[in-house]
């Protein structure tokens, strides 16, 4: 099978100069905070997947006159899967693998029976192309392996193919090892041992190399050597159900705009995608008077499938609003529409046998007199040749 890689290295960035077309001049910093470290995940001086890894601190030092600007996931996820929306008319099996917090968003095309419509690559790169919005810096790789066709778009000039003709262990040799989908400490550990590129993995015997980094060790040998046996993941487009209530005349009481709200959320749950389904997102837009408007999203903390459930949600979201004009037209889309409740029924095995080893580790307290000796064991460095390091015993706590 071949396989399209469709990277788009500028998403974040791309996404910012839509909101805020003022920008456009500006080199922008998308930073986004994780365990309260604030680390850059994409910058516009910068088109290469292998951006300088660095934190805000370090990034607002380096570049004084940049425009800082916090990650707006859920905007990106919702530009990235629009495109994924669109690649769906050229090719029935694609796969969404957006990274957000990266600037590596991959999609992966199946082009399996594509060169029988388009009836040539060339074709076919012109209507990928065309169908991705020219200010996302898309590049295309292609092979007949998953990372392949990765590493194939990730080197690619920005709006080209990258077709690999060799074979994929010839085609990866000299690249960098950066390419792996590996933590940054196995990385160094690489880089010491004076493993700097895949054509030095490949070459090295997959029993010394997963001996050293266990399973992760196969992987990355298996990848440098063009071999990766991964599938697609199917994406399938979110269809949404919106519906719209305009007011004969600007209204401004709270009861009105509370009722002209369960009408449109009524019609929505009668509409024949809904019936029967369950949904976990619903957008409220709010437009007033001066072509002001109001937005506000709501995550159910369980997905619901009845009108009655989601008014009480919306109702608990508006409770505070305070809105300084009159209000001309409402709408609310509810997305994230699935057959099944979302609820992790399995879950409540493992809860029923923590209960039951909590209560035993009860038992055998009041029988020893203290607390019993229970370990779990926790892995410490999969990788090293020593085995006494690669895990440890831990103090099990329920």
């Amino acid at each position: 099978m071949k396989f399209a890689c469709i990277l788009i290295t500028n998403l974040a960035v791309a996404s910012e100069r839509r909101k805020n077309i003022e920008l456009n001049n500006n080199q922008l910093v998308i930073f986004h905070e994780e365990n309260k470290v604030k680390t850059v995940i994409e910058n516009s001086l910068y088109s290469s997947v292998l951006l300088p890894n660095l934190t805000l601190k370090e990034a607002t030092y380096k570049y004084p006159h940049a425009v800082f600007i916090s990650a707006d996931k859920t905007y990106y996820r919702k530009l990235l899967n629009s495109v994924a929306d669109d690649l769906l008319l050229i090719s029935p099996l694609i796969e969404n693998t957006g990274q957000i917090l990266s600037n590596r968003n991959c999609i992966y095309m199946s082009l399996s029976g594509l060169e029988k419509i388009y009836k040539t690559y060339k074709n076919l790169e012109g209507h990928i192309l065309n169908s991705i919005p020219e200010d996302l810096q898309v590049r295309i790789g292609i092979s007949n392996e998953k990372f392949t066709s990765y590493v194939a778009a990730s080197i690619a000039s920005s709006s080209k193919t990258n077709k690999v003709k060799n074979t994929s262990k010839k085609f990866l040799n000299n690249l960098s090892i950066d390419f792996l989908p590996i933590n940054s400490t196995l990385k160094e550990k690489l880089y010491e041992l004076g493993i700097n590129t895949l054509g030095k993995i490949a070459s090295l015997e997959l029993s010394h190399i997963q001996a050293q980094f266990g399973i992760t060790g196969k992987v990355i040998w298996e990848l440098s050597n063009g071999i990766d046996k991964t599938n697609l993941k199917p994406y399938v487009k979110d269809v949404s159900v919106t519906e719209k209530l305009v007011f004969e005349r600007p209204i401004s009481a709270k009861s009105i705009l509370t009722s002209g709200i369960e009408t449109i959320v009524n019609r929505a749950f009668s509409n024949t995608y809904l019936i029967n389904r369950y949904t976990r997102l619903a957008i409220l837009n709010i437009n007033m008077t001066n072509n002001h408007t109001w937005s506000k999203t709501i995550v159910f903390k369980e997905s619901v499938k009845c009108a009655q459930k989601a008014m009480f949600a919306i109702n608990t979201a508006i409770n505070n609003i305070l809105l300084s004009e009159e209000i001309e037209e409402i709408g609310i889309t509810f997305s994230a529409i699935s057959n099944e409740s979302g609820k992790q029924y399995s879950m409540l095995k493992s809860v029923r046998s923590q209960d039951q080893l909590r209560e035993t580790m009860l038992q055998l307290s009041k029988r020893l007199r203290t607390k019993p000796p229970i370990y779990k064991i926790k892995e410490i460095e999969p990788w090293s040749r020593i085995p006494e390091r690669r895990q440890a015993l831990v103090d099990f706590e329920i």
